[in-house]
């Protein structure tokens, strides 16, 4: 009798486990969970795997399809995790099987996955050679190739990281090729210790024959001259192959802007020749091109512009611009540009730009006309100076009463005049939702350097912004901006539309805009000659297009030249959200004051960051 109990009770218990698996099987994963996983986060394997969590927002709003589980496709996401750690160095990791709860009933599971990490592989020695030459090669004397070392990813007692070698090997092959071996191959030989704990790198370099560059073709060119084409070129017939020469004469012709495609081919073959002809293939873009917009911000409320683009004129390399805009910050403004590319050199551009336009502002209405002539030159592929000419003529109606009693603020209509100078070091990418680098930005213009003008004055403007990745989908975005006026000679005070004044979407956003700094007696902006702004926002992907930001922002003005009062920093705190666009991000912000007795809401809402 006990024998026939104890048969039905392992049936029972035989019945339930299938059930469970049954249940289990097919079900909608809610939640995934990791335990032991020092090395990487949470986020970094959710993206590596095929499993996502399933969320209502997700479903609902952006029609996410949720994963299903199965131990079939746990066993390919288990393949994936373990692939992901190997190649990371984790050579003896264990995925253990999920541990499976039932929390919202059946069809719906959260997995809690253990992972043992083990100790990684390190990298004990790096070592190079040739096959035609061995390790005594005369080219691992050249100073290029010592600079080259010390940009190398692998080192000695790091950890062996797949992605880090096949980027030095990539790294190798194209620095052998721009020393003329086109054929060059490169492989890594890897040993691993008897107890698979360290590894040895030795990389076994093919260099194959030396080349020359032979005759160069064009193809598809019908507007554009060759000679400009060829001197945008920084190679010529009979020089040694460098395939780092080859990269930037095409993108030194593409930057001619004249040309959808750009494509500059080497005539590599099997046969590996000595002399290798070029082939430049172009697609030249519409002659016409026109761009419209319409848009609504809280500050420059309804707003559209026109801007259309004209190649190939006024001269045969020119390239002209026609922009107009309304807002109600811009009643109007036109606006001409007018580029000559490649005028001292492939990397500089001369630019003539012609404007007219009104501006209203809290504090002041005015009328300017006038222009530039700038000189752009790229010294780098992050850096970039330039230096300007310009004219302007200037009528104003200063809104303040005060200001307008000011006998050195005596004209209404004047002309300003001078140079000005630039410098841009920026490496933040991507361009419309930077998730990465910096941005180093300083100009400054002195007026009446040129010619005599009621107003002279030395203007500098310093700006940095950071962009640091932390953990997957979120971003901690940085700025701090600062700045002043100096009157000189004559001058006593500067053109009231010259002043700096903060508050508003892209500034300190618990005032509203111009409304942080010097006020006159009514509460009308009238700005300051001295500025200090900044920034700390983390930017949180949610899901989807959808971004999560909070912000605490900082600064002042000040009325006079090179003051900076750190117990005048005002703040204000915020929070807001972003969705992705192919013009970039559409936000809206709330932001008030903080430490202050008056605590005003502000509603920010334009297209793109705040900075």
């Amino acid at each position: 009798m006990e024998k026939i109990i104890y048969k039905i009770f392992l049936v029972v218990l035989l019945f339930l486990a299938l059930q469970e698996g049954q249940a289990q099987e097919n079900a909608e994963i809610r939640k995934i969970k990791f335990k032991g996983n020092d090395a990487f986060n949470d986020g970094e394997l959710l993206d590596k795997i095929t499993f996502r969590e399933a969320t209502w927002v997700g479903k609902t709003f952006f029609k996410k399809e949720p994963s299903f589980y199965s131990v079939e496709a746990w066993e390919m996401n288990k393949a994936q995790l373990k692939a992901f750690y190997q190649s990371e160095g984790y050579l003896h990791v264990k995925i253990h099987d999920p541990e499976i709860d039932e929390p919202t009933g059946k069809y719906k599971v959260e997995l809690k996955i253990r992972i043992e990490e083990n100790k990684p592989v390190v990298v004990d020695s790096v070592s190079f050679e040739t096959y035609s030459e061995g390790a005594t090669d005369s080219l691992f004397d050249d100073g290029g190739w010592r600079r080259h070392l010390k940009r190398m990813e692998v080192e000695q007692g790091m950890r062996f990281q797949d992605d880090l070698v096949n980027s030095d090997q990539d790294a190798i092959s194209e620095w052998f090729s721009s020393q003329g071996y086109a054929y060059v191959k490169v492989e890594p030989k890897v040993a691993l210790s008897k107890d698979t704990s360290s590894a040895v790198i030795n990389w076994q370099i093919s260099k194959g024959p030396f080349c020359r560059l032979g005759e160069l073709t064009i193809e598809g060119v019908r507007r554009t001259p060759e000679e400009a084409i060829q001197k945008q070129l920084a190679v010529t017939p009979g020089d040694p192959y460098s395939s780092g020469k080859l990269s930037r004469s095409q993108k030194q012709v593409y930057e001619l802007g004249l040309f959808r495609i750009a494509s500059l081919q080497a005539g590599l073959s099997n046969q590996q020749p000595d002399t290798i002809p070029l082939t430049l293939t172009i697609e030249e873009a519409p002659r016409w091109s026109t761009r419209f917009g319409v848009g609504y911000g809280r500050e420059d409320q309804f707003r559209t512009f026109v801007d259309i683009d004209y190649l190939n004129f006024p001269g045969k390399t020119m390239r002209s611009n026609f922009y107009a805009k309304h807002s109600g910050l811009e009643p109007y403004r036109f606006e001409a540009t007018i580029t000559q590319p490649a005028v001292f050199g492939p990397s500089s551009s001369l630019e003539f730009n012609p404007e007219v336009g009104r501006r209203s502002e809290e504090g002041f209405e005015s009328f300017r006309w006038g222009g530039d002539l700038s000189l752009h030159q790229n010294l780098s592929d992050e850096i970039t100076a330039s230096v300007s000419l310009y004219f302007e003529r200037v009528n104003i109606d200063i809104e303040s009463d005060f200001e307008r009693s000011l006998s050195e603020l005596n004209q209404s209509t004047y002309s300003k005049n001078g140079i000005s100078l630039g410098m841009l070091f920026n490496t933040a990418k991507p361009r419309f939702d930077p998730a990465n680098g910096w941005s180093l930005a300083f100009n400054t213009r002195a007026n009446s350097s040129l010619f005599n003008s009621p107003y002279p004055f030395l203007k500098y403007l310093f700006e940095a912004k950071r962009y640091q990745p932390l953990t997957n989908g979120v971003v901690l975005a940085m700025r701090f901006e600062g700045g002043s006026i100096l009157p000189v000679g004559k001058g006593v005070v500067t053109p009231f539309e010259e002043r700096y004044f903060a508050g508003g979407s892209q500034s300190v956003r618990g005032w509203a805009r111009q409304m942080l700094g010097p006020m006159d007696e009514d509460g009308v902006p009238i700005g300051g000659n001295s500025i200090i702004e900044g920034s700390i926002e983390p930017r949180v992907k949610v899901i989807g297009p959808v971004s999560l930001v909070g912000f605490l922002d900082y600064g002042n003005v000040w009325r006079s030249q090179n003051m900076f009062k750190v117990n005048d920093m005002r703040f204000a705190a915020g929070a807001g959200i972003r969705v992705s666009t192919p013009i970039g991000p559409v936000g809206l912000d709330f932001a008030r004051p903080v430490f202050e007795s008056l605590k005003k809401w502000q509603i920010h809402l334009n297209i793109g960051h705040a900075f």
